[in-house]
């Protein structure tokens, strides 16, 4: 009888497992992550293919205007994954705070309750973040509103996908097959904590 409920049990815990490894996104828009770049050529703009400062190991290329987007961006590796999408951002066109809880409804109904919650205190920045597994590790879903004037942070509705522990490889790749060079710091041209102050 201790054995049969055991392998109830162990069972249960495969099924649960097995429901979950599939529960992960992986595509919005018809753009996946996992997928070589020459699957969604046709709407990313590669004069934009850049790789962010200090970040090598990757590129960032932008996407043509989607309907029902306004944009957004691919990140492909540079090194042990050579041009397989490893991250996406896609802008909603709708930017309308009803648009967001829509999708957010959407997506808690399908992956749960999120993981994190990032937003700000003054409401003006709303971001969701799920931490998902799969069969092939981990994936990253964020939903983000922004109200606010802030410069630096899209306004409007955007999502991401990402695998994380894929672009921490991409780093580890890069660094090993691209060591830096040990170059002396410039000695400071002054004495104490002065050399750190702005004057």
């Amino acid at each position: 009888m201790k054995k049969i409920l055991l392998l109830s049990l162990a069972l249960i815990v495969i099924m649960v497992t097995s429901a979950f490894a599939k529960n992960a996104p992986e595509s919005v828009a018809g753009i996946t992550i996992g997928e070589n770049i020459s699957t969604i050529r046709s709407i990313l703009d590669m004069d934009s293919a850049r790789s962010p400062w200090q970040e090598e190991y990757i590129k960032r290329i932008g996407i043509k205007k989607l309907e029902g987007y306004n944009g957004g961006y691919v990140v492909v590796g540079d090194c042990n994954r050579k041009d397989i999408i490893l991250r996406l951002k896609l802008k909603y066109s709708d930017s309308s705070l009803s648009f967001f809880n829509n999708i957010y409804g959407m997506l808690e109904k399908r992956f749960g309750k999120p993981n994190d919650w990032r937003g700000n205190p003054f409401g003006t920045l709303k971001v969701w973040k799920w931490s998902l597994n799969d069969d092939l590790g981990n994936v990253s879903l964020i939903l983000q509103h922004f109200s606010g004037n802030d410069d630096s942070i899209n306004s409007g509705n955007s999502i991401r996908i990402s695998r994380p522990s894929w672009i921490t490889d991409e780093k580890k790749c890069w660094e090993a097959a691209n060591p830096e060079p040990k170059i002396p710091s410039i000695p400071a041209k002054m004495k104490g904590m002065s050399w750190f102050i702005p004057y």
